[in-house]
């Protein structure tokens, strides 16, 4: 049930377990819509990642964290940054969340941008992804599939007050990396609170071979802050407030010589800062009445702040810019049961303002240029949404529809027709066949949209590749059409998630070349709906467990994609390589455990004309790897344990595909982890 699995990601839950008769199963408790669903029964394609794996993971970005998960592959142009790919779309073409409220903004990228890097990989409880449209209930954005950040949340029971916390340390030595946290949560069933503050500290790159990238060291500081206040037994007040700042962050492939470019294209590019401000509010009402048996209203306020300083190479002119975005939503999701019919329905808004400047410094002199952005132009979109679920014997049908209207006005001067107006109708249609206790079919037929933003229509200056872009009033929205059907097997043993997709992704927008220079011999690029891309590929999870003390785990995936324009067919942009990762873990006993991992992705040379021209991509291809880590976690005592970790033992140099620079070469890990 596509539209259930998409609620279940917008709200707060967690994980835990169950037992029925002989089966083990994972339910997610949906605290908002109060509703609980077993993850079985969910027709989307969804993968819930639990804390508990979310401690056995090696991270230094948010991002991370979904690594080596089914229908994912992540991308880094450089180590503040990273992005994750879902059924071959990327950026802007995904949404983005963090408990359930929008991190997309107005100037997002259709590409890699470094956005979901400026949440806290420290506040996360549990990351949930739908790998699909999911523009029901949710809005344009939406066609790739949704990230889901779910940020922790105090629990304490009984009327004392009472107090514990977390105490985190690492390092790892290939990226001379150093992280730390310390989280305090305090309170009673009535009030509580959790506060945390992150630190990370990034050096150079080693690489394997023994190499060393340059220009990689940044440092990224993070609060958090949230309070739950139980009104009563059927009303609760949330209060939740997020920050973090990277301060200094150098863009590797603007510095460094790419493929194909004899010199970089700066001298000097930082993001300085790169920070996000977060404030959200939630009320959740138990009362049942007439319209509706639970209610959650959400507002929330985000700013992003892009600031950039740059130098281009060979030039002693420095350019200064800033740009924000101020994003104010409102949310507002309702449940009513009627015999055997699920509703799921509600309003939502938002408004988000772009602020930019620029200045450029030469010979001493500040001159005012014109900004990556028109300044003051605002995109405003409300939406209302309704999904239905029929029950049956054997099987469950859900069916969703949403209106959507959006306003993208670009305040500029040049031009009386700066505002676009457009609205969208947009549907699923999910299935779920019940074949026993154990064992569901799935299938689910939905259409996903994604409207034109402000960095699309209205973006000027400066790219990468010695690119200069200018405004396109005249763009149309994206859709998706995905077709995805498979098998969840969910036992004692074994649990089993297999999916097949095809998407249909038409006007896709993109930067293209209008074959002009500028004054100075820049290529003049715009935002066009360039051609129309099929995407079709297998996405799959597999886990079986030895008795109580070993598993087994793997991921494997694949994606494969084709553009096609009046002029010419090729393979699309950015295609992952066939992917995964095999685990394995062992509990030797009470107090050590060991985790080897392989992790492997195949060549890609299948490569568009955009990849070949692209300076972080090989224009002969992205080399396959296989890469050798252990880990081993020593349980000190009930509130500590120590994680130690030899990644990439055999020191391989490989470059992840699309990624701006190498991966780090062997690397020994080590953290400490205290609970109190």
């Amino acid at each position: 049930m596509i539209s259930k699995a998409i609620v279940l990601i917008a709200l707060i839950g967690q994980i835990q377990e169950e037992t029925n008769g002989d089966e083990s199963v994972e339910t997610v408790i949906v605290t908002a819509s109060k509703k609980q669903q077993k993850q079985e029964n969910i027709s989307a394609a969804v993968s819930v990642i639990s804390k508990e794996k979310l401690q056995e993971k090696s991270f230094a970005l948010l991002p991370d964290l979904i690594r080596e998960e089914a229908g994912i592959y992540i991308q880094q142009t450089t180590p503040g940054q990273g992005i994750p790919i879902i059924r071959g779309l990327k950026g802007s073409e995904n949404l983005h969340m963090v408990d359930g409220m929008r991190l997309n903004t107005a100037f997002f990228r259709n590409a890699p941008n470094q956005y979901l890097a400026l949440v806290d990989p420290f506040v996360t409880e549990q990351i949930e992804v739908v790998r699909g449209p999911s523009s029901v209930l949710y809005g344009g954005g939406a066609l790739g599939g949704v990230v889901n950040i779910v940020s922790h949340t105090p629990t304490f029971s009984g009327t004392e007050w009472q107090n514990q916390g977390s105490f985190f340390v690492s390092y790892d030595t290939a990226d001379e990396k150093s992280l730390s946290n310390v989280t305090f949560d305090s309170g009673n069933e009535k009030l509580a609170t959790t506060i945390g503050f992150s630190y990370q500290d990034v050096g150079s790159r080693t690489i394997g071979g023994g190499g060393v990238i340059p220009f990689t060291a940044y440092t990224s500081k993070a609060l958090n802050n949230k309070w739950i206040y139980k009104i009563n037994d059927s009303k609760t007040i949330k209060l939740n407030m997020q920050y973090l700042n990277q301060p200094s962050t150098p863009r590797v492939d603007s510095l460094v010589a790419g493929f194909g470019q004899a010199e970089p294209d700066s001298s000097l590019f930082l993001f300085s800062p790169n920070e996000r401000q977060f404030t959200h509010l939630t009320l959740d009402d138990l009362s049942p009445t007439v319209v509706y048996d639970t209610a959650s209203y959400n507002v929330a306020w985000q700013r992003i702040k892009d600031y950039r300083e740059k130098v281009s190479y060979g030039s002693t002119s420095t350019t200064y810019e800033q740009n924000q975005s101020s994003q104010i939503s409102f949310q507002s999701a309702f449940t009513k049961k009627v015999n055997h019919l699920d509703f799921v329905y509600g309003l939502d808004f938002y408004s988000d303002t772009i602020n930019s400047a620029k200045q450029k410094l030469s010979e001493g002199e500040l001159t005012t240029q014109e900004p990556r952005f028109p300044d003051d132009s605002n995109m405003r979109h409300w939406g209302v949404f309704v999904d239905a679920t029929r029950y049956f014997e054997h099987q469950d049908i859900v069916f969703g529809l949403r209106y959507s209207d959006y306003s993208i006005d670009l305040n500029s001067s040049s031009t009386s027709e700066d505002v676009l107006k457009l609205d969208d109708l947009t549907w699923h249609l999910g299935w779920l066949y019940h074949l026993d206790g154990k064992n569901r079919l799935f299938a689910n037929l939905g259409r996903g949209f994604r409207p034109p933003n402000i960095f699309d229509l209205g973006q000027v200056g400066d790219r990468p590749g010695n690119r200069f872009n200018v405004i396109n009033y005249d763009v149309k929205p994206e859709t998706v059409h995905t077709i995805d059907f498979g098998i969840k097997h969910f036992s004692t043993d074994w649990t089993v998630d297999l999916a097949v997709f095809y998407s249909q992704y038409d006007d896709k927008i993109a930067s293209v070349e209008t074959g002009e220079p500028t004054n100075s011999g820049q290529i003049i690029v715009q935002s066009q709906n360039l051609n129309d891309v099929r995407l079709y590929g297998l996405e799959s999870h597999f886990n079986y467990r030895f008795g109580d003390d070993s598993e087994f785990d793997a991921v494997l995936n694949y994606t494969w994609g084709e553009e096609k324009s009046e002029l010419l067919t090729e393979p699309a942009d950015r295609i992952p390589p066939l992917n995964g990762y095999i685990g394995y873990k062992k509990h030797l006993s009470n107090r050590w455990t060991i985790n080897p991992k392989i992790i492997f992705a195949d060549t890609q040379n299948r490569l568009s004309s955009r990849d070949i021209s692209d300076p972080r991509i090989n224009p002969f291809g992205t080399g396959g790897f296989v890469t050798y880590n252990l880990y081993s976690t020593w349980k000190l005592n009930s509130g500590a344990n120590i994680r130690l970790g030899l990644e990439n033992i055999f020191d391989k140099k490989y470059r992840e595909h699309a990624s701006g620079l190498e991966a780090a070469g062997r690397n020994y890990h080590a953290s400490f982890n205290y609970l109190f």
